[in-house]
């Protein structure tokens, strides 16, 4: 038999426990044991796995909200995507310089505001290298001044010939500075570079149809419009008025 309460196994019939003294009542010589008193170390030990897996799990996520907030995910190789992911194409800038080749037998006119930023950049030295052609003083002239021309026909999408004009011999011209009216300067585009397609040359001068207003020279009818085409480039419409 065994004592009811320290579960050592004592003598059947003991009236006492040999271990701890208890005193025995009479039992059935097949009593079990009590069941032992499960000790409170088992639980501690539960509560400190679950307390390591918590940890763990907040310093995970804690690792994982950092790397998304500063970037570190972003960097990865396209390779390591899935294989039903598709892979976003790039966004494109809308503002990005035309990549396209241009030629002398057909110069488009939507790359005018670009020659035109190229000019000013040169600081008037000719020729300019635009893409893939060589452009003189006379040659840009025209591109311009008809480009004013088509744009203001509604055809910004037109094609030039340019050719091979000449420059004035003897340009003249006092250029006085004033303010042109887009009526005017429009009208003055399209009488240059009509005279050149007719002469195959640049005119000496164009005049203003402006009262006491002095003509103006071919190098100054390249400055107005290398200023109308860089403002129409950014704003993609003739500006009002130029002043030169």
């Amino acid at each position: 038999m065994f004592c009811p309460k320290c579960g050592e196994e004592i003598k059947d019939g003991s009236k006492f426990c040999k271990h701890c003294g208890t005193q025995i009542k009479s039992k059935t010589a097949g009593d079990k044991p009590p069941k032992p008193v499960q000790s409170s170390s088992g639980d501690d030990r539960n509560k400190k796995i679950i307390i390591g897996v918590l940890i763990a799990a907040i310093v995970i996520l804690a690792i994982v909200f950092v790397g998304f907030g500063t970037g570190l995910f972003n960097n990865a190789s396209p390779n390591a995507k899935g294989a039903g992911q598709v892979q976003s194409a790039p966004a494109q800038n809308s503002n990005a310089p035309s990549s396209a080749s241009v030629s002398l037998n057909s110069f488009p006119v939507s790359e005018a505001p670009a020659l035109a930023q190229a000019i000013k950049d040169a600081n008037g030295n000719f020729p300019i290298n635009f893409k893939s052609v060589s452009l003189s003083k006379a040659q840009c002239l025209y591109i311009l001044t008809k480009s004013i021309s088509e744009i203001s026909d509604g055809h910004p999408d037109a094609k030039i010939s340019v050719g091979d004009p000449s420059y004035a011999p003897h340009p003249s011209g006092r250029d006085a500075s004033q303010t042109i009216q887009r009526a005017n300067y429009v009208d003055m585009s399209k009488r240059f570079s009509s005279w050149i397609e007719s002469n195959n040359a640049i005119p000496n001068y164009v005049g203003i149809y402006t009262g006491g207003v002095s003509d103006i020279s071919p190098a100054r009818m390249l400055d107005i419009c290398v200023s109308i085409l860089i403002e129409y480039g950014n704003t993609h419409n003739l500006p009002a008025s130029i002043n030169v």
